[in-house]
């Protein structure tokens, strides 16, 4: 055995059995490589369209974005203009006539051993004649965006006008051209701010027309209007037991409020509600003015108000009070003939401090009948009292009459 495997023969016929394995493995592979190169495939790519026409004297319209484009033929040419893209789908209106037509999709550039089927392969367009118009702009202003209180004039653009080109049966159906400001926030000063300018058919719909510039400054003047009122003092609650309240002022007298002029027109004045119930005395207070509705500031927020008070002065009435007399000569006798029995009354005004304790004990009444002769006389009735206190008599002179005693005995 050893001998046959070193011989010649088994070399050779070796070395054939390897030649004949080798060209089987690679005459499979070949046919393997032919078999998968030439089996067919197919995949679908959205693709933007390209437009070719005259730019400078038309507009057209109707032509998709984008169309939907399936590819078939050799799965390896499929995948490869598939992940690449290196073919276009395009429509060429170079020398298209004015007005409405039916146009075919082309490809370019696509291999010849692919197919392609476009969708839709076929789309109606419109070639218009390009116009370009110069408009006026007007601006919009939303007044719910004011802060409370403020007011805001006419708005304004920069510039004053735009031009418009499209489509000329498009641009015939502007009606309104216009810049909204839009903001985020509550506005309380003057304002400028870039808005886009938005061109809009009779029912506002937005129409396909380019716009230059396509932006405009849209300015809106604010202020807050002001008005001085008076200040009006509106007491509230009692008095308190014994005193009065002599007077209420302000420091200053009046106030600048702000706010919308229709709100400022139906103001005259100011009320600032004081509480006098807990005041005794003269009292300094610093009192916060009330915003009314629609007013958004005041000026000053508060004001310094001035209390002045007094005791409360009341009335007592004093009862049948007996009239005394001094200087009556001791010769004669007294008859009063009014008020009766020598009697009056005696009605007396002060402080509730002062009346508290006070009775008849506290007043001398009298008649001064120094150097009367005797006979019938109007005497006036005088009166000693508290310093603190005035009185009122309910009568203020006595009749009498003066008798000798010898006399009247006899």
């Amino acid at each position: 055995m050893d001998k046959f495997m070193e011989s010649k023969w088994f070399m050779r016929i070796l070395a054939l059995l390897l030649a004949l394995l080798l060209f089987t493995s690679v005459h499979d592979s070949q046919s393997l490589f032919k078999n998968r190169k030439s089996s067919a495939g197919e995949a679908t790519v959205q693709m933007p369209v390209v437009l070719y026409y005259d730019e400078e004297n038309t507009v057209v319209s109707g032509v998709p974005k984008t169309v939907e484009v399936t590819l078939s033929g050799p799965n390896n040419l499929v995948e490869f203009a598939k992940s690449s893209k290196d073919f276009s789908v395009y429509v060429d209106l170079s020398n298209a006539k004015i007005g409405r037509q039916r146009v075919k999709l082309k490809t370019k550039d696509l291999s010849d051993k692919l197919q392609a089927k476009i969708s839709p392969s076929v789309v109606e367009v419109s070639v218009q004649e390009k116009v370009t118009v110069e408009k006026p702009v007007s601006a919009e202003f939303n007044s719910d965006l004011l802060a409370e209180g403020f007011e805001a004039g006419q708005p304004t653009v920069n510039p004053k006008t735009v031009k418009i080109t499209g489509a000329k049966d498009i641009v015939d159906q502007i009606s309104y051209v216009r810049a909204a400001l839009n903001v985020n926030k509550q506005i309380n000063a003057d304002l400028t701010k870039n808005a886009w300018v938005q061109v809009l058919d009779r029912n506002l719909n937005k129409l396909d027309v380019s716009v230059d510039p396509a932006t405009v400054d849209v300015s809106v003047k604010v202020n807050n209007p002001s008005k001085t009122v008076p200040i009006t003092v509106n007491p509230t609650g009692s008095e308190k037991d014994g005193v009065v309240i002599d007077s209420i002022s302000t420091e200053p007298k009046s106030v600048t409020i702000y706010g919308r002029s229709d709100v400022l027109k139906s103001i005259d004045a100011l009320t600032l509600d004081v509480d006098i119930s807990k005041i005794d005395k003269d009292t300094d207070l610093s009192v916060p003015l009330k915003t009314p509705k629609g007013v958004n500031k005041l000026d000053p927020g508060s004001v310094k108000v001035k209390v002045k008070v007094r005791d409360k002065i009341e009335e007592k009435k004093l009862s049948n009070i007996k009239v005394s007399t001094e200087g009556l000569d001791d010769n004669y006798d007294l008859e009063f003939l009014s008020p009766p029995d020598g009697l009056v009354d005696l009605n007396v005004t002060g402080t509730s401090q002062a009346l508290d304790n006070i009775d008849e004990h506290d007043f001398d009444v009298f008649l001064d009948l120094s150097g009367l002769k005797p006979g019938d006389h109007d005497v006036n009735i005088e009166v000693k009292g508290p310093n603190d206190i005035s009185w009122e008599l309910s009568s203020k002179k006595a009749k009498i009459r003066l008798t000798e005693k010898n006399q009247s005995n006899a």
